[in-house]
Parts: structure tokens; C-alpha cells; sequence
């Protein structure tokens, strides 16, 4: 089978099934390993790339590149101190650099499928990708990345596909496991969902992500009880992390609240609302919550903020119109309910089919 053309989206599935090597990804951005003297700018960025100080790595990179171009690996290492950055656009520039001295390099290749993948490019990432397989195999987490830009082109079937091999390749890849998880729920297969959410939590038995999603198929499969109980973990999980998630907070509120449960689903959601203030959804079940708690001005803002933030949202317009209708307020309440019809018809039109 030939590779595909590089315009193509599809990666190339030849690579796959007869590996008996694993080889190390191309994620992890480690120290350069440098065969000569490490001496002016490139030695400069080398012990400033081993000491976490990426953004002066980067400019010594590329003063090293600019005395000799295409003589060292300053190129490659500049892209890899942009990624620790952030800076996805110069380090796909500083990439395409080195390619152009090097087109035959893998671990430059599978770094711009990265960066691509980041920048939402997904056709050319899995381009990039497949040149790469032709010349050294994947490892578990560039197969990650191929099945994540199956999702970013909505093709849940490939990126189960793909995430399978990733954690096949490498049964211990605890974030292959958890996107291959959100992948088999997308698609409405719980169990398989299930059983990846619980590897997950093999490898790592506080992973907050993988509890809450946990009660999600609870919940979904009709069992309110243990949903609680998951979300209630995950939540207890995250108490003393620096970076915690809303979303058990959010799910747990909204699930009391279903559950007629309203005093106990108030700190939940506005905890959510705290962690996440440019969060749509956490405002929207906040502002619900206090409208069915009778605390119609902090329901006005909640609701009001949430249609700010996603002005496309018929249920934040349907809600705040409900809102303007106990607070009395008609024509503001027509005015929503309106919106709201407006957007539902204009969301049908563009779901038909073709004629």
C-alpha cells in the first residue's frame, strides 16, 4: 500500500501491526544530546534548555542557526523550547528550518505533527505523521496524537482506531487511555467507555478526570446514586490541587439539581463558576439553579452572563426568558423566547441534508 498524498487526512495504517520495537516519543522534549563542544550560542542554549529557560534558549538557537545554517541542531531544539512555550506558529517555522536542511529527519517530522495538531491543523498533522512513519515506527504517544486529530475532524471511528494502537503500543499510556475513553463515550459505548476509564484509574487510582467521567456514564445509564458518588470523588480527589477541574464541580451540581437536591447543589456550581467565569455551561446551571431557589437577581446575572459568553446557545436564551417571565419583565421574555426560536430553526437548516 502506498502512502497517501501529502494533502491526504488519512495516516497511513501500514506502519501499525508488525512493530516488535518500541521506540521513544517524539513528546518528550529532553535535553539535546551534543556529540561536539558545547561552546557559544548553541552551548549557551543547550544549558539553558537543561535549566527550564526556554525563552533565552530559543534566541541562543537561533543566533547559533543564523551564524551556521543547517550545520547544528539549534533548529530542532528552538522548536522543541517554543513548544514548552507555547509558541506553536514559531516552533512549526523553526521546524520547517531544520526539514528543509534535514527532510529525512523522523524526530523533526514528529515534532510538526505535534505542532500542527496543536495549531488544529489535523489533515496536514496526519500528513506530516505518515512521512514520518515511513521512516521510523511511532511511538504510543505520536499514535495519541494521530487519533486526536481524528477527533478534531470528527472521525470518532478512526480516532478509536488510533488511540487503541496508541495504548496497545503502550498499555501504561494513561492519557491514551483517557482520550480513547472520551472517544467510546462520544459514540455512545458506555462499557467500552468504561473499561478505559477504569485503566486509567489502574494507572493512576486519583485521576480526577477519568472519576468524573466515571459519573458521567453513571449518569447517563440511569444511576444518579453512583454518578454523585464519583462526582463527589473526583471533587474530593482535586481539593488541594493548584489546577482544579469545574467540571465535577459543575456535573455534581447539575445532578443534585435534577435530583431536586437544591440546597446541597448551590456550592458545587457556584464553586464551578469561580474556577471557570468564561465558562457558558457553569453560569447557565448556576443561574437555573438560583432561578429554582427563588434568587431571581443573582439567576439575572448567571443567565445574562451566559448568553454573553455563547450568544448562540438557545437554552441560555430559553432560560433567561423564563427568568424575565417570573421577574414580569414580557417584553424582555418574548424577546428571548424568540431568540431562542430563531436560533433552533437556523440550527435545523444547517443539520439537512443536501437536496
Amino acid at each position: 500500500m502506498s502512502a497517501p498524498p501529502t494533502n491526504s487526512r488519512r495516516f497511513n495504517p501500514r506502519f501499525i501491526f508488525s512493530w516488535s520495537i518500541i521506540f521513544a516519543s517524539s513528546l518528550c522534549f529532553s535535553s539535546p544530546q551534543v556529540s561536539a563542544p558545547s561552546s557559544g550560542d548553541f552551548g549557551q542554549g543547550v544549558a539553558e534548555f537543561r535549566a527550564g529557560h526556554y525563552s533565552s534558549a530559543a534566541e541562543s538557537f537561533a543566533r547559533a542557526e543564523a551564524a551556521s545554517p543547517g550545520a547544528t541542531e539549534a533548529l530542532i531544539y528552538q522548536g522543541k523550547s517554543l513548544v514548552h512555550l507555547s509558541d506553536f506558529p514559531g516552533a512549526e517555522k523553526a521546524l520547517r528550518g531544520y526539514l528543509a536542511f534535514h527532510p529525512d529527519s523522523s524526530e523533526a517530522l514528529y515534532l510538526l505533527g505535534f505542532v500542527l495538531h496543536r495549531e488544529n491543523r489535523p489533515s496536514d498533522s496526519l500528513a506530516i505523521y505518515t512521512r514520518a512513519a515511513a521512516i521510523t515506527p511511532p511511538a504510543a504517544d505520536d499514535l495519541k496524537i494521530v487519533g486526536l486529530d481524528y477527533v478534531l475532524l470528527d472521525d470518532y471511528a478512526d480516532a478509536i482506531k488510533w488511540l487503541r494502537a496508541a495504548v496497545e503500543r503502550d498499555p501504561r499510556n494513561k492519557d491514551a487511555w483517557y482520550y480513547l475513553g472520551r472517544a467510546y463515550y462520544t459514540k455512545s459505548q458506555r462499557a467500552e467507555a468504561r473499561q478505559a476509564f477504569l485503566a486509567v484509574l489502574s494507572l493512576d487510582p486519583r485521576d480526577v478526570r477519568a472519576e468524573n467521567n466515571l459519573g458521567l456514564i453513571y449518569e447517563t445509564d440511569g444511576q444518579p446514586a453512583a454518578a454523585i458518588e464519583a462526582y463527589r470523588q473526583a471533587v474530593a480527589w482535586q481539593e488541594q490541587s493548584p489546577h482544579p477541574s469545574e467540571q465535577p464541580y459543575v456535573n455534581l451540581g447539575n445532578l443534585l439539581m435534577e435530583q431536586g437536591q437544591l440546597t446541597e447543589a448551590l456550592p458545587p456550581l457556584e464553586k464551578a463558576v469561580a474556577l471557570a467565569p468564561n465558562n457558558a455551561f457553569c453560569h447557565l446551571t448556576l443561574g437555573v439553579a438560583y432561578r429554582q431557589s427563588g434568587k431571581l437577581e443573582a439567576a439575572q446575572r448567571e443567565l445574562e452572563t451566559a448568553t454573553r459568553l455563547e450568544p448562540d446557545n438557545p437554552t441560555a436564551h430559553y432560560q433567561l426568558g423564563r427568568l424575565y417571565k417570573d421577574q414580569h419583565a414580557m417584553d424582555r421574555a418574548q424577546a428571548e423566547f424568540e431568540k431562542t426560536s430563531d436560533l433552533k430553526t437556523r440550527s435545523a437548516g444547517s443539520q439537512s441534508p443536501p437536496k
